[in-house]
């Protein structure tokens, strides 16, 4: 199975950091980037060919990761701009011609990618989901009176977390076009009784601002990559 990774983003909402860097490059320990923590998941669960799907200042993640990086053979797929996230998967799938496993350059998680892909059903589409937590803390309500408080609790509902595998029989179904893969294609799949889903209740966390990359600073303050590779 392939390994690809969406990285083409602007990630405005993370200026300045991101005037200078792409958004995958920020670091989330010393020396210890997103895209260290994705590329070494996908290792650590026996991929090794990855693409990375990129586009603003590529040349700067190439630099880092070159062709070959810690056991994995790296190729880039580069767009002129930005054409969602539907453009970027269909462009990749003309490509290749095998099942794939997909994920947003900005998540970082703990999720076991090695189980996610053993649990896969071969002919459909599996999507990581992980719990959704209150941003806020909200009230408790009986017989017209708040009667207590839950300081951003655990919602009954599940997000798309991010990190996808689709078998090749499906890659008719992501049209090359500009647009979200996320409303375009998704919701037919699911339509379609195609779309499994794959829950671990870990550690996870989109880095969107500034508050986000703060969480998971605080997580892998201890993390390092000792050296730079290309090997």
């Amino acid at each position: 199975m392939l390994g690809a990774i969406l990285c083409g983003g602007y990630g405005k909402r993370l200026k300045p950091l991101t005037d200078g860097i792409p958004k995958p490059l920020i670091e989330i320990g010393d020396n210890y980037t997103i895209l260290d923590k994705q590329l070494s998941q996908f290792r650590n669960a026996g991929v090794t060919t990855v693409f990375l799907l990129a586009g603003y200042m590529h040349e700067k993640i190439e630099e880092r990761f070159g062709e070959k990086w810690d056991g994995l053979r790296i190729n880039y797929l580069i767009e002129d701009k930005p054409r969602g996230t539907l453009y970027a998967i269909a462009n990749l799938m003309e490509k290749i011609g095998e099942d794939v496993i997909i994920r947003n350059g900005d998540i970082v998680t703990e999720v076991n990618l090695e189980k996610m892909i053993k649990n896969h059903r071969d002919g459909e589409m599996s999507m990581f989901i992980t719990p959704l937590v209150s941003p806020f803390g909200i009230t408790e309500l009986q017989d017209g009176k708040i009667t207590g408080f839950k300081e951003k609790p655990v919602l009954d509902y599940y997000l798309n977390a991010g990190i996808y595998i689709v078998s090749r029989n499906l890659f008719h179904l992501f049209e090359k076009k500009e647009g979200s893969v996320e409303r375009e294609v998704f919701p037919q799949i699911a339509r379609q009784g195609m779309l499994n889903y794959f829950k671990d209740d870990v550690f996870w966390h989109s880095v969107d601002s500034m508050k986000d990359l703060e969480s998971v600073r605080e997580k892998y303050a201890d993390r390092h990559i000792a050296q730079k590779y290309p090997q």
